[in-house]
């Protein structure tokens, strides 16, 4: 019996390091070289590795050592149900972002608005490339359509997003007449809704990165625009912060959701039990 509850103290520590180094990680959101960005997202991703194939298989053990109804059991069937509800919510998410990708364009576009993301002593990270590139690729095919890029001055830069958007599509042989420059907002909020400002179609195509698409477009339909989403691949060695970022992005957006579904969820096992 002391084996088990010190057995449950001990997991319940590691889930809680699992996510608290997890969400660390996520808030530190400029990072001056590549090396860190692989070694930081490489981090996060094994310590959701060991969260998934570790803690939780020792929480089922617990739970089905453990005496009902006690202290540690409780306290475990606590701990787990919101891991695995974190956990499987996670994996949803994830399934639906790289779904996305499979997504195609409308038959009609009128205008292409491409999301903003943070850009380093004015050039393009890797992640906003994509969506770039993405672009790109979708106007060649509709290349009467407008392109407006969406983003402000963040974190004392010179430029903002959308200019160093423009000059990466501009260097790539978009014609500068076909490109709209949003500059003032600094969240996915006001991406949308300073864009829809300058936008009069609803024959609009959002483009951003798979990981953000559900996000975004939740932003927009509470907006009323019933605007069409593509998305680009995330380059793999930025993959489990920037998932991690967004998904933990829509939970505060929906956190009622998230702690009525776990209510539910304990009641149920409780009855059960």
């Amino acid at each position: 019996m002391i084996y088990l509850n010190l057995l449950n103290l001990v997991n319940e520590l590691i889930c809680a390091l699992c996510w608290g180094i997890t969400i660390r990680l996520i808030l530190i959101r400029h990072l001056n070289s590549e090396t860190k960005v692989a070694r930081f997202n490489t981090f996060a991703f094994v310590l959701m590795l060991v969260n998934l194939v570790v803690v939780l298989p020792i929480f089922a053990f617990l739970l089905k050592n453990l005496p009902i109804q006690s202290v540690s059991w409780l306290s475990s069937l606590v701990v787990a149900t919101i891991d695995v509800l974190s956990t499987f919510n996670l994996i949803l998410f994830c399934i639906f972002s790289w779904c996305t990708r499979l997504r195609k364009c409308p038959p009609t576009v009128q205008d292409f608005l491409v999301l903003g993301a943070a850009v380093k002593h004015g050039q393009v990270p890797p992640v906003l490339a994509t969506r770039l590139d993405k672009t790109i690729n979708c106007w060649k095919t509709y290349q009467s359509a407008k392109i407006i890029v969406s983003g402000g001055i963040v974190q004392n830069a010179k430029t903002s997003e959308a200019e160093v958007m423009a000059a990466y599509l501009i260097a790539h042989g978009i014609p500068a007449r076909k490109i709209i420059c949003e500059t003032q907002a600094l969240n996915t909020w006001q991406n949308l809704a300073f864009a829809s400002q300058l936008i009069k179609s609803q024959e609009t195509v959002v483009v951003t990165s798979d990981f953000h698409v559900l996000r975004a477009r939740t932003y927009a339909r509470k907006m009323g625009l019933n605007w069409s989403f593509v998305s680009s691949k995330t380059p793999w060695r930025y993959c489990p912060l920037t998932f991690m970022r967004d998904y933990l992005g829509i939970i505060r957006d929906h956190w009622w959701v998230f702690c009525g579904s776990t209510l539910l969820l304990l009641l149920v096992e409780l009855l059960l039990k």
